[in-house]
């Protein structure tokens, strides 16, 4: 795993964890899940794929587009379905005036002692939130929570299609010299150019869910970034151009 060695350890034992999945699957002819990974980690994931040249593996993560998903690695002459991830959506309900958010649901998931790993996504709607947690767990979820902070909650079978769920984001407008992944990087970030060139070349920023080393990489329209310990963002350009010769940027950030 020479080509990791700039990652940082956390990074590497998630690409070893990843590589020995592959080996044990193709060992044991059995299919194999990860635990959630956010969407770093899922960049991680499928450069050490690529590497070992697996096409058999698909992510899930309850619903399409979803933030965290879990790996399945499986066999060539087999197929994963969706049915069998080891994860299960608990709805909760309350009532619609009290207003409960994301970290509200996550710190009391935490408070009982499970693991950020062990829980998927959270999506937090009126009245009505849906959690995906690994199978093992949910029985246990359902009997501990009663109460988020103190809005009573109670679990249901009511469930809205999230396939649509829409994501909210704060929106700047920048203008940057170049279209080049550093330039971009360092004005969603704020950082100067060379710190920015730093993240990008250590790894730590993944275009597209591909993790990039090279500054020099141009930025599309529509490119989704992620930059470690600063956030993901939506990139809109048209290519239009500033009166001083610099790129228009629309910077869609995740809440």
């Amino acid at each position: 795993m020479s080509s990791y060695n700039n990652l940082p350890d956390e990074d590497k034992i998630l690409c070893l964890h990843i590589s020995d999945m592959i080996s044990l699957c193709e060992k044991r002819h059995n299919k194999l899940f990860s635990d959630f990974l956010n969407e770093r980690q899922m960049s991680l994931a499928l450069s050490v794929l690529k590497e070992h040249g697996v096409s058999s593996y698909l992510f899930w993560g309850g619903y399409e587009n979803a933030d965290h998903t879990m790996l399945c690695v499986y066999p060539e002459y087999d197929s994963a379905d969706k049915s069998e991830f080891p994860f299960k959506r608990l709805n909760l309900k309350y009532r619609k005036t009290d207003k409960l958010t994301h970290r509200d649901f996550l710190g009391s998931l935490m408070a009982l002692g499970i693991k950020r790993e062990a829980v998927g996504d959270i999506v937090v709607g009126e009245g009505l939130t849906s959690v995906f947690v690994k199978s093992e767990l949910a029985s246990y979820v359902e009997m501990q929570i009663t109460k988020i902070g103190r809005v009573g909650v109670s679990f249901t079978d009511l469930e809205e299609n999230l396939d649509a769920v829409s994501q909210e984001y704060e929106e700047k407008e920048h203008t940057v010299s170049s279209l080049r992944a550093d330039s971009v990087v360092s004005a969603v970030t704020g950082l100067s150019r060379s710190k920015s060139r730093d993240l990008i070349e250590t790894g730590l920023t993944a275009v597209n869910f591909e993790i990039i080393t090279s500054a020099d990489k141009k930025i599309s329209d529509n490119d989704r970034i992620s930059v470690r310990g600063y956030g993901k963002y939506i990139i809109i350009s048209d290519g239009s151009m500033s009166r001083k010769g610099k790129y228009r940027i629309t910077v869609k950030r995740y809440k």
